[in-house]
């Protein structure tokens, strides 16, 4: 009998417009589009890890999801602090502006972040169980930055909450998480969607969903910090795309006019996810039928 193929999800970082992630899972549910394994990255990594916990219960996620955003744990994150002036920055140039431009600098000299670990925390500890990745009903992966290193971190065992914490810790807004000998920071400095985390859980197919801000012609910059931070976005930007050269299908959402912080769009965001999958599908069902075919010339 041909092998089954191993189907994997890769689920970017961006904060706000990572919910497109639930309309994603949605639409793939609804079509009864396998998914074996899945990966996170930031955002990606609090919604891969419900799903884990609670794979075909896409529907769950979303009531959880929208119950957040009116919950008194999403008002002590602090993401209200930073209100969307312009569009456009990447998601940790956004944060350093917010540095600059409010908080007085002595004191952003003196302190490795802007607010405490703990909001955080209560944000993952809403969204999910005190679990492990050994309890997950799905494989699962989420990625983390090592400040000091600069290595890719992946986890894949111990506690949930904990590792998603890290993989969301956002340079200079949240503290960097000291675990295992490492000094964590978010997963999207080295990994803005998780394909090669996907690919250590074993899929042999990725779909990956990046939901970063498209690179929009900019023609004003009014000093050099604004010089720097362009040149960090057109940076990132290329080396994303890189990184998606290596998924078998990109959904991409249209979401890029959604500041990182607008979590209360949670209803728009939702339905661009599922409107960028349903357009996709006709091309996901023609490589798993490509897929097919190959596992049945080799092994029929």
């Amino acid at each position: 009998m041909p092998k089954k193929l191993k189907v994997g999800l890769a689920l970017g970082g961006g904060g706000a417009r990572g919910l497109a992630h639930v309309g994603v899972l949605k639409v793939l549910e609804a079509h009864q589009i396998p998914i074996d394994v899945i990966a996170g990255t930031s955002i990606g990594a609090i919604i891969g890890a419900f799903y884990a916990l609670h794979p075909a219960e896409a529907g769950k996620l979303e009531e959880r999801t929208k119950a957040f955003v009116q919950a008194p744990e999403f008002q002590e994150s602090g993401l209200d602090l930073f209100k969307k002036k312009k569009a456009a920055e990447n998601f940790f140039g956004q944060v350093a502006k917010y540095v600059k431009e409010r908080v007085v600098i002595n004191l952003a000299h003196s302190r490795p972040s802007l607010v405490g670990g703990w909001r955080v925390s209560r944000a993952v500890e809403f969204m999910l169980e005190d679990q492990t990745f050994e309890q997950c009903r799905l494989p699962f992966a989420c990625v983390a930055t090592d400040l000091v290193s600069g290595e890719e971190v992946i986890f894949r065992e111990g506690s949930l909450r904990k590792a998603v914490a890290a993989s969301m810790s956002i340079p200079g807004f949240l503290p960097p998480l000291q675990h295992d000998g490492h000094l964590l920071v978010d997963g999207a400095v080295v990994a803005p969607v998780p394909i090669n985390a996907c690919k250590l859980l074993g899929a042999e197919v990725v779909i990956a969903v990046d939901v970063s801000q498209p690179l929009d012609s900019a023609g004003y910059f009014e000093n050099v910090i604004d010089v720097i931070f362009r040149a960090s976005t057109i940076t990132s930007h290329h080396y994303k795309e890189m990184l998606l050269d290596y998924a078998d299908v990109v959904i991409r959402p249209n979401v890029g006019d959604v500041h990182w912080s607008e979590f209360r769009k949670v209803r728009h965001v939702v339905a661009a996810g599922e409107q960028a999958t349903e357009q996709m599908l006709p091309k996901i069902q023609n490589l798993f039928e490509q897929k097919r075919s190959i596992w049945r010339r080799l092994f029929g």
